[in-house]
């Protein structure tokens, strides 16, 4: 879990097996049919791509439990918000043929916008820091009387353009699918093609993904898996039915098959030039010089000195990928997130098996150094209670506190309902690193193992030399 991302989908849940050196299949194998007995998922594929060969792909469970079909590589997943990667990724390749430029403001692109959007550019859009609102807010006119099932592009934009802004572009991040949607339209203005057909014949047939499409629920899919999610502790069909003229926020279906090959291809050139997705993988800076880690369409961070860009999914899909080490991880369940009903536990299974192959990542597996700052580490344990109560300590930068969102204070509370402990296992010295969360720069980060009735976690606390938390992030492993 880490307390700053706003969405279900990054909630991170890992395990807490130790990693063999280097992984085996067996002991990958072992972790992801553990992980889904714990979790409740129904099916699952993974992919692990080494230097761009596949070292594995395995497929776990059923992808439809009423006729009890298991789940093969083949099995076509909704991705949700991993066509975010594809939608920026669209939006760059126009970039590259001169037809749009990412400091464009979007009201060049789509002149019927509101004047709030006035200062909004397309690069805003992409690193979701153009202050449009968030998931809870979206649409907000829409909402009115329920759901619909269908909704077409012109119902959504008037939606969007009726919006309030919850803050100044580029001043703050905020996961917005408003953003994503209105890149959609952007893509289609520039490329005189609809979103789907763009993808289609600039990614999809080029590539041979032949498993890949864009979301139509009038269309029969092969092999695609049918999603569910947990509500009053039972496992139920997740009911996902709206269809929508443009979902360029988060209506992509492919396969495991299909992804080790875009992946591949992203990283041999062959759909954007180098230079470019280096651009897309480098953190956005905000206003007040600070960054935040979002790229263009992928979340950029990085785990005890390797890169980790990423993205995941509310139905239950995720993609990683640590290219310093040429290592891809790719995940794909059909246990999702519905917002508003009980908290599910997909994602963060790429981490988890990613930590079996780098060496050094995790923190579980290391043995715990004697604590020679207790006063420290009591200090840290209080403010995570506090964070529960929706108490923020000073000891917390300001801008941190800022992505602290009740979804997460609420599953931090759950955890610390239940504490038995909470021990120091070590601290990275991060000086030499020169590294630096939401503009404060960090002196060393410090990792803890917290035990409840549950679960073991990990609590990694970003500290600068003043001793503040500049960010927090935890894990099960």
């Amino acid at each position: 879990m880490s307390l700053r991302i706003p969405h279900a989908m990054v909630i991170l849940l890992l395990s807490s097996f130790a990693p063999s050196s280097p992984a085996s299949g067996d002991s990958i194998d072992d972790y992801i049919r553990a992980e889904m007995a714990k979790r409740r998922i129904p099916g699952l594929v993974l992919a692990v791509a080494k230097e761009g060969a596949v070292v594995k792909m395995e497929a776990y469970g059923y992808a439809n439990l009423e006729h009890e079909v298991p789940v093969i590589p083949d099995t076509v997943f909704e991705l949700a918000s991993v066509t975010k990667q594809f939608t920026a990724t669209a939006i760059m390749s126009l970039v590259e043929d001169g037809k749009l430029q990412v400091d464009d403001p979007i009201l060049w692109h789509l002149p019927r916008g509101p004047e709030t959007w006035k200062g909004i550019t397309v690069r805003h859009l992409l690193t979701h820091t153009s202050g449009l609102p968030g998931l809870e807010d979206s649409f907000k006119t829409l909402r009115a009387g329920g759901v619909r099932t269908n909704y077409t592009t012109a119902q959504l934009f008037d939606a969007a353009a009726k919006d309030a802004l919850s803050f100044g572009p580029g001043e703050r991040f905020q996961y917005s699918d408003v953003g994503y949607f209105l890149l959609g339209m952007i893509i289609e203005t520039a490329s005189g093609q609809r979103y789907r057909d763009y993808l289609d014949a600039r990614f999809f047939k080029p590539l041979g993904m032949t498993s890949t499409s864009v979301l139509d629920h009038w269309k029969i899919l092969k092999h695609r898996a049918a999603g569910y999610t947990i509500r009053e502790n039972q496992l139920v069909n997740i009911r996902r039915v709206v269809q929508s003229e443009l979902p360029s926020w988060g209506g992509v279906f492919s396969s495991v098959r299909d992804l080790v090959t875009w992946d591949g291809a992203l990283a041999a050139g062959r759909v954007v030039k180098p230079s470019t997705l280096a651009q897309m993988w480098t953190p956005v800076r905000l206003n007040y010089g600070g960054t935040f880690p979002y790229g263009l369409g992928w979340f950029v961070d990085e785990r005890r000195g390797h890169r980790w860009i990423s993205h995941a999914g509310i139905t239950g899909t995720e993609l990683s990928r640590f290219p310093d080490d040429g290592l891809t991880v790719i995940v794909l369940t059909n246990l999702g997130q519905t917002l508003g009903f009980t908290r599910v536990n997909s994602w963060g299974l790429t981490y988890g098996v990613a930590g079996r192959y780098i060496q050094g990542m995790l923190v579980g597996p290391q043995k715990e150094q004697a604590d020679t700052d207790p006063v420290t580490s009591q200090q840290l344990r209080d403010v995570l209670a506090g964070i529960a109560r929706s108490e923020d300590s000073p000891l917390l930068i300001p801008t941190l506190t800022t992505y602290f969102t009740p979804s997460g204070r609420g599953v931090l509370a759950d955890l610390l309902s239940t504490l038995r402990s909470f021990t120091f296992i070590a601290c990275d010295d991060a000086q030499a690193r020169t590294m630096e969360r939401y503009g404060a720069r960090v002196s060393r980060i410090c990792h803890y193992r917290l035990v409840n009735a549950m679960e073991t976690r990990y609590y990694s606390f970003w500290l600068t030399a003043e001793g503040r938390i500049a960010d927090i992030w935890s894990s099960t492993e």
